[in-house]
């Protein structure tokens, strides 16, 4: 009898780690189900695209009517339309164009509804700017068109039930993507991962936490410039992906610097892409193979001359040569010896860098005597070469 009882705790014990996480599981599940409510699908981007020269629109003035047109932002920023010819719309966003066209419209249309779709977005250009690799002006394209239905998505058919992009999310982290309602485009925008990434990617002592983002402001918000700072550290270290905004036209990144070094960091970015896996560095002179050489993003100076087929036996001190972003040099010069990695004497390369393993007296002396014929051999001794080649 005893021992029936003292199965019953085993059974309780069994129940308890067997239900319980299957009653928490439902619980938490309602609580998702309570919090998604028909709000959710009014999360609709606000489209501070601003339009500018290159840009392809299509706008619809009427659909009751049939009225639309296919045009393209000129370089003086003006488009053409039924009845209002040209007009500047250089500036604006797709909302505010719409706003002044409905009004414009008033004029010839009882009830106009003025649709405006981007059907090519132009080349956008974003300034890169601190500790990245090649910092400066970067040309990029404004969009990554990856599905057309359509076999002429240029041309535009007013009488069409497509309303225009409804989405705009980051799905991964190099772009931001829409469509429109009918997936006729499927467009993906470059983002500051992409702007970073064509910069180089980033160095050691790049600072990710507090990138600062300054954008041109629309003229409904009262123009001038409007800055924001991004965590990019997370989007490398998490995968928060929120962080990898979509940049704009204009778009001025500043990534600042720290005074330490993080190789961790500089690890991840080569890991997801953010950096490329490979430099170029050219290595000359005592050398058993010299030339441009291909080194590992994390290499050393060290690693380089073993990639070059090693130091031969008898050199020089080395040369080390580096052109840095603000246009200034930076050149060094140590001998060769088994240094620690990343230090004054052993540096973490950069593509572009130049190494140069120089001759001492002795190879220096080799090589002229090796061009010399046989009678200057019995003229000059040894010792008298070393001697003119030091003077």
């Amino acid at each position: 009898m005893k021992n029936k009882f003292l199965i019953y705790p085993y059974i309780l014990l069994f129940i308890v780690f067997n239900y319980f996480p299957f009653l928490n599981l439902q619980a938490s599940q309602k609580n998702i189900e309570k919090k998604i409510s028909v709000d959710y699908l009014d999360q609709l981007p606000s489209n501070d695209y601003i339009i500018g020269p290159g840009d392809q629109l299509a706008i619809i003035i009427s659909r009751d009517i049939g009225l639309s047109e296919s045009v393209t932002v000129d370089g003086e920023g003006t488009i053409n339309l039924p009845k209002l010819e040209r007009i500047y719309v250089s500036g604006l966003t797709i909302n505010e164009l719409n706003s002044v066209l409905n009004e414009a419209y008033l004029k010839f249309v009882k009830f106009p509804k003025v649709e405006t779709i981007i059907t090519s977005y132009r080349p956008i250009r974003v300034f890169v700017d601190g500790e990245v690799v090649n910092p400066g002006l970067k040309t990029m394209q404004g969009s990554f068109s990856l599905q057309v239905q359509n076999s002429e998505p240029n041309k535009f058919d007013g009488s069409s039930t497509n309303n225009g992009i409804k989405g705009e999310s980051n799905l991964s982290m190099f772009a931001n993507q829409a469509y429109d309602s009918n997936n006729n485009v499927n467009f993906y925008f470059p983002t500051v991962f992409d702007a970073i990434r064509a910069s180089g990617g980033i160095t050691q002592y790049s600072s990710l936490n507090n990138i600062q983002i300054i954008r041109k402001n629309n003229i409904s918000s009262g123009s001038g410039k409007k800055m924001t700072t991004i965590n990019f550290e997370e989007l490398l270290t998490i995968g928060e992906n929120s962080q990898n905004i979509r940049i704009y036209d204009s778009d001025l990144i500043k990534v600042q610097r720290n005074q330490e070094p993080n190789k961790k960091i500089l690890t991840k970015a080569i890991l997801s892409s953010l950096n490329p896996r490979f430099i170029n560095v050219f290595v000359s002179g005592r050398v058993n193979r010299p030339g441009n050489t291909t080194v590992s993003r994390t290499s050393v100076l060290s690693d380089a001359v073993d990639m070059a087929g090693g130091a031969k036996i008898v050199r020089g001190p080395v040369t080390f040569i580096r052109f840095e972003s603000d246009g200034s040099i930076d050149k060094r010069k140590f001998r060769l010896t088994n240094k620690k990695r990343g230090q004054f004497g052993n540096p973490t390369l950069r593509s572009g860098d130049l190494i140069i393993v120089g001759n001492n007296v002795l190879t220096a002396t080799s090589e002229v005597i090796r061009e010399f014929t046989s009678p200057f051999i019995g003229v000059f001794s040894t010792y008298s070469l070393i001697k003119v080649l030091n003077e």
